[in-house]
């Protein structure tokens, strides 16, 4: 199990999460620390595809593991990586094109839940209890592939709009 990390309760996060103030892209890239790699925050579609496709910096990985608490040998078979690979990176390594999309992606569906739960302890939580609209399965388990991001989202989607996942 993953356990709540005490950065997710700074106020910056808290900031981040207040109600009426929450941006999922926003908070996606706190998330990757991106204030160390990009300049200026993507504002576009096309902005994140030109990051995402130059390649974020390994620190990306690190940042997020690091701020929900997550052990890099269970972020690196999520990256679909072996975890010598991933930790054999140097931080400022970019890493390639698809594993910096699956990693944004992974740490989008964070932030949507960030936006939903507004608490790091209940999206750690959610994660990590089995989900019956996920077949009895974690969500965490299924960050791996994009279908499994994809399936994620959609029943925090549902949970946004209050229904019942």
């Amino acid at each position: 199990m993953i356990k709540r990390h005490s950065k997710a309760d700074t106020p910056v996060a808290a900031a981040y999460t207040a109600r009426g103030n929450f941006s999922v892209s926003q908070f996606t890239w706190y998330l990757l620390g991106a204030a160390s790699f990009i300049k200026v925050t993507p504002t576009s579609t096309i902005d994140v595809f030109r990051i995402l496709h130059d390649g974020i910096p390994k620190s990306a990985v690190d940042h997020f593991s690091q701020f929900l608490d997550i052990p890099m040998t269970l972020m690196a078979p999520l990256l679909n990586m072996s975890y010598k690979t991933l930790i054999r990176k140097k931080e400022d390594e970019k890493l390639e094109d698809y594993v910096s999309s699956h990693m944004y992606e992974i740490a989008a569906t964070y932030a949507m839940a960030f936006g939903i739960f507004q608490d790091a302890g209940k999206v750690t939580r959610w994660f990590n209890k089995e989900n019956k609209a996920l077949n009895n399965q974690k969500p965490f388990d299924l960050l791996n592939t994009p279908t499994g991001i994809k399936l994620v989202t959609q029943v925090l989607g549902r949970l946004e709009e209050g229904v019942y996942s």
